[in-house]
């Protein structure tokens, strides 16, 4: 500090003497000579001259102060400070604003702000019912500089915005001085960068990357039971992954499949896992792919969300719409969040261009080609130690290079349910009231189920709305009055309320078995509309084509 202090002295000291040096007319007259020193001092004394100097060079001046300003800002920033600028594109982004929206309350003297959204739960009606109400939470406002301070740290934040024409203009951090053309489109089509920087008085960058480390990991902690579920985004010339949401980690056993297929699924997927030196070792590219094919409704993306949560991995979704192209799929597929299963959707409905189209067309060379999804999925640029889930309704409408091994190396069928998916699904919401099934009552009432339940008919998801509608009047503190309204109807009168509590569980057993006909008449309705839908859907692409 001492050295600081004479060095700051001496700069100082040297600036007077210059300023004293340049104020003086014999230092003028020496530069300029005597016949232009005169000239120039006789317009200087003239007002209107000096009033027009004032209006065409203050706005320069000015500037030159606002620079010089500025530069010795950043100049003493650069001496006391460590700062680290977190960009929205980034995946510790959004860990990083969650603590500062919950830390806000900490910034002092704060009057003008911008209001998020944040949630809070609430208690309803005595206690019964929990309800997800929105909570005004506050954030600094775009370009202002405030302080939180945490375990003793003072910590500036600053949330700035950044357009492509900034980044391109120098406050990039990508090294040399041209732009390439991806660089050029995002500029033309506007896009702009939302950032936060995160400064603290100190020369210690390690210091301050550990307190925002802590950030992210209370952020990932606080989510150890939950799954995150990343979506790509390719509404702008920059694609990138971003955080969609997180979910409460559904239970594995909750998906219900046909005998063994679950863990069929699971041990591949652990093998997999576990065996990564192996595939190294053998020379055999570290990733694994797998197809999830059936009528909608069969538990595709349930079981994948399941699996997720069991094997402690994130989801993350690609859907291959109209607007992907080669390009932009390969560079969301190498660049996919870590630790996560990627996700591609009903991709027999995926607009992919498989060269019949007419090449010369905009649009088909703006799709994603065939050719392009095979290659990132197993060439040059796939990612090592990927896990690749596919699903679909109809397999035959996937081009079979897809499906080959190596790119999709695991089939499974998930069908309509079978008599052990029907049985389990019942003993899942009623295992509680029957004691895991040990009650005779409702073992029987499960036989009586499975003889008028179609097997190789019913979906799950079908299967779960009827057996969850019955269910819920169960967990209901209000079964009793709802079992009677079910049963009420106009020639029966207030009788019925001095039924015993063993006749009413009498006339809900009866319900759930009188209610299999309407139950299978809704499915036929549905099933109905599905099919017109479909002919419409394709009546009308015929018309197109035409």
């Amino acid at each position: 500090m001492l050295f600081l202090a004479d060095y700051f002295h001496s700069f100082f000291n040297n600036f007077a003497y210059l300023l004293e040096t340049v104020l003086d007319e014999s230092f003028w007259q020496l530069v300029l000579g005597q016949r232009w020193f005169g000239l120039v001092k006789r317009y200087i004394g003239n007002d209107a001259v000096m009033f027009g100097i004032f209006l065409s060079l203050g706005p320069t001046i000015l500037s030159l102060f606002n620079s010089f300003y500025y530069w010795i800002k950043s100049f003493f920033d650069d001496l006391f400070h460590v700062s680290i600028e977190i960009t929205s594109k980034q995946a510790i982004y959004s860990p990083v604003q969650e603590f500062i929206k919950q830390n806000y309350k900490q910034l002092p003297d704060f009057k003008h702000v911008s209001g998020v959204t944040m949630y809070s739960t609430i208690k309803r009606r005595n206690h019964e019912y929990e309800e997800e109400r929105v909570k005004l939470g506050l954030m600094p406002h775009m370009g202002t500089m405030r302080h939180v301070y945490y375990k003793g740290h003072k910590l500036w934040v600053n949330r700035f915005t950044r357009s492509a024409l900034d980044r391109s203009s120098g406050h990039s951090t990508g090294a040399g001085g041209g732009g390439n053309s991806d660089s050029i489109l995002e500029m033309l089509s506007g896009g702009n960068t939302e950032g936060i920087t995160i400064s603290m008085r100190s020369r210690n960058l390690g210091l301050l990357q550990e307190i925002i480390q802590e950030w992210i990991d209370e952020y990932y902690r606080m989510r150890d039971n939950q799954l995150i579920v990343y979506k790509a985004n390719t509404a702008s010339w920059s694609q990138e992954w971003e955080e969609l949401c997180t979910k409460e980690a559904r239970g594995f056993e909750s998906v219900i499949l046909k005998k063994n297929q679950k863990e069929e699924l699971l041990n591949d997927v652990m093998a997999f896992r576990s065996q990564k030196e192996w595939y190294q070792r053998k020379g055999i590219p570290y990733r694994r792919g797998y197809l999830l094919y059936g009528p909608p409704g069969t538990g595709k993306t349930s079981f994948i969300q399941s699996l997720a949560a069991k094997v402690d991995m994130n989801v993350a979704l690609i859907s291959i719409s109209a607007s992907m192209d080669d390009e932009t799929f390969t560079n969301l597929l190498v660049h996919v969040p870590k630790n996560s299963i990627v996700v591609m959707e009903d991709v027999d409905h995926c607009t992919i261009n498989d060269g019949d189209d007419d090449d010369s067309g905009s649009s088909s060379r703006k799709r994603l080609s065939a050719s392009g999804l095979l290659n990132a999925m197993d060439g040059v640029y796939s990612p090592e130690g990927c896990l690749i889930f596919l699903t679909c309704n109809d397999m035959n409408k996937i081009v079979p290079a897809l499906l080959r091994p190596g790119r999709v190396d695991v089939k499974m069928e998930f069908g309509y349910a079978d008599k052990h998916q029907i049985e389990a699904m019942f003993w899942r919401f009623f295992d509680e009231e029957s004691q895991n099934g040990q009650d005779p009552k409702w073992v029987e009432i499960m036989h009586k189920l499975l003889e008028v339940l179609p097997e190789h008919e019913l979906t799950p998801a079908e299967l779960q709305n009827f057996f969850m509608a019955h269910a819920l009047l169960l967990q209901s503190p209000h079964k009793t009055q709802a079992i009677d309204i079910t049963r009420m109807t106009d020639n029966e009168d207030t009788e019925k309320e001095d039924v015993d509590a063993k006749d009413k569980w009498a006339l809900f057993f009866k319900d759930l078995l009188a209610s299999v006909d309407s139950f299978m008449e809704k499915v036929k309705i549905d099933r109905e509309q599905a099919r017109k839908h479909a002919e419409r859907k394709l009546k009308q692409k015929d018309d197109d084509d035409d």
